[in-house]
């Protein structure tokens, strides 16, 4: 951990607070934390990579009650693409085209998530052979599939990689003739635990699994899967399961 970076980001989201409210750069619900990483100097980039000098930032709305999102991570099956065998399988018509299937869920490893009117997923965590694996379940309560899963060493890469120390940065929004803008006036700083306590917090239900699955609708990619990733998530009030705030 580099504390002079740290105080780097400190200071530089201490010059965005006096800024007061600033025009969102984008439309929508990304909007919040594309104008702040605009503000930083920061490129967007698809990389799994921290933001800024080794800090992974997540940017939220004041009393946003939304989860965080963690990382993305596609699981493995018994089908070369998985995630379009989930669908395909498991999927309801889609609101865009009932003739194409979609999905929906979230998944943890407390309780079973219905999904669609027949199935119901659940996570479970074997740490013998080290995985998480995703159970199916029919309405009669009957384990049908449990062929989906992710291995440790994926998930461990991808935390320790991107996640180890995070910056949870809140702003108040507000519009203005139909712009949305933003003030920041808050950043928490949080130092990840380790693996085991994400392993824990996966058995306990305090992290969930998102999938959402769809189909394309366009004439070139018609059915193809349209994937907003599978992205393992966690709620702001349950991030000290996971991290120690940092002082």
């Amino acid at each position: 951990m580099n504390d002079d970076n740290i105080r780097m980001l400190k200071s530089k989201f201490n010059e965005i607070k006096n800024m007061g409210y600033v025009k969102s750069v984008r439309k929508g619900s990304t909007g919040v934390g594309a104008t702040f990483e605009s503000l930083i100097g920061k490129n967007e980039e698809s990389f799994e990579i921290p933001d800024f000098q080794g800090i992974e930032i997540k940017t939220r709305r004041a009393y946003s009650k939304s989860r965080i999102s963690l990382f993305n991570a596609v699981p493995t099956g018994s089908s070369y693409y998985e995630v379009k065998r989930i669908r395909d399988t498991y999927g309801y018509p889609s609101k865009r085209d009932r003739n194409l299937k979609c999905l929906y869920a979230e998944v943890d490893g407390k309780i079973q998530s219905k999904v669609g009117l027949w199935y119901y997923f659940k996570l479970r965590v074997d740490k013998e052979k080290e995985k998480l694996i995703l159970e199916i379940y029919d309405h009669n309560n009957i384990l049908i599939d449990d062929t989906t899963y992710w291995d440790f060493d994926i998930l461990k890469e991808k935390l320790l990689r991107k996640l180890e120390l995070l910056a949870l940065v809140k702003a108040w929004p507000t519009t203005r003739r139909g712009t949305e803008y933003f003030k920041y006036y808050k950043i928490n700083f949080y130092i990840l635990r380790g693996f085991d306590e994400f392993v824990d917090a996966l058995e306990n239900g305090i992290i969930e699994v998102v999938f959402k699955i769809n189909s394309f609708t366009d004439e070139k990619r018609y059915g193809n899967v349209d994937s907003s990733g599978v992205t393992f998530a966690i709620h702001e009030e349950d991030l000290l399961e996971l991290y120690y705030i940092y002082r």
